[in-house]
């Protein structure tokens, strides 16, 4: 879990209530502040504190990863010398009440010191800096929130009792609903949809890379499940998410322990098996912890990265 800053400008409220983080990839000019590659870098369960006006107005979480997305029509004139497409992630935002008046000048004694020394969200003085989102130390997001209401403390604490699972549905939920409205083609919409369940073109170019399940050698089709690599609320573009090269073919037992993050594969085509699974369940199904498939295609090596780094329970 990561803990973010979003210094919002003045449509915070607009991002804020409608359960989103949105900013530029690039300026107009071209240039890539950290500040918005820090968006790609947002997995769902990490936590937001938002800021604008001076003070802390919500704190949420985030509930899918950055994708795609155009400037929100709510912006107007707001952004001038943003580009019009950049990356948006759903959080689950809960608002302060008026009467909180989470204020960081009131306490940079002991804020100051925990925030970061480069890309930090606040000057010396306890005013935002330029720029939207940043990363902070738990330190730091503790000692902000213990000044948060503890009404509002206790409904987030709620929230983050959700478990992995309950988090990828809720993502994939809103994302999906997001890209129904979307301005793209019907057909990439439908598409889109179908490769969230594992089904359409997306299958059928998965089990062209991937013909058989890599544990079971079960080449039958009924028997097997496109399971993406990346999963299909974390990915970053439509073509991402519709990419044969971020899928596996495997049958229902292996597809659960992928995609729970309960093994995964080293870009040497070697399995790894999270210290989560119980060993009992491991002899259980067989499987055997040494073994070593054919060898991955290149294109599908980041995907695999990806996998390692944020969905397998490394504990």
């Amino acid at each position: 879990m990561r803990y973010w800053w979003v210094n919002h400008k003045a449509t915070y409220r607009n991002e804020v209530r409608g359960g989103y983080m949105w900013s530029p990839k690039v300026k107009n000019d071209g240039y890539a502040m950290q500040q918005y590659t820090n968006m790609t870098y947002v997995d769902p369960g990490d936590i937001v504190l938002s800021y604008a006006l001076g003070s802390i107005q919500a704190v949420g979480m985030a509930v899918t990863s950055a994708y795609e997305a155009p400037k929100p029509k709510e912006f107007g004139d707001a952004g001038s010398v943003w580009a019009d497409l950049g990356w948006r992630v759903d959080v689950a935002f809960q608002e302060l009440p008026r009467q909180s008046n989470v204020a960081p000048r009131t306490f940079m004694d002991a804020l100051g010191p925990k925030l970061p020394t480069k890309y930090s969200p606040l000057q010396q003085s306890g005013r935002g800096n330029q720029g939207y989102l940043y990363e902070v130390s738990e330190d730091c997001a503790h000692e902000v929130l213990t000044r948060v209401d503890s009404a509002v403390e206790a409904r987030f604490a709620q929230e983050l009792m959700r478990n992995d699972l309950d988090l990828r549905r809720i993502g994939e939920d809103k994302l999906e609903s997001f890209l129904k409205l979307a301005p793209i083609e019907e057909t990439t919409k439908i598409a889109l949809i179908a490769a969230r369940r594992g089904q359409g073109r997306f299958r059928e170019g998965v089990s062209l890379v991937e013909p058989e399940c890599r544990f079971t050698g079960v080449s039958n089709q009924q028997l097997l499940v496109a399971s993406h690599i990346q999963p299909w609320h974390r990915c970053p573009t439509n073509d991402a998410r519709l990419d044969p090269f971020n899928g596996l073919m495997l049958t229902p037992t292996y597809d659960r322990l992928f995609d729970r993050g309960f093994i995964s594969f080293t870009s040497e085509s070697r399995l790894i098996i999270s210290k989560e699974l119980p060993q009992a369940d491991i002899l259980k199904i067989r499987m055997d912890p040494d073994l070593e498939t054919s060898p991955f295609r290149g294109e599908q090596l980041k995907y695999l990265a990806y996998h390692r780094e944020h969905v397998f329970k490394a504990a």
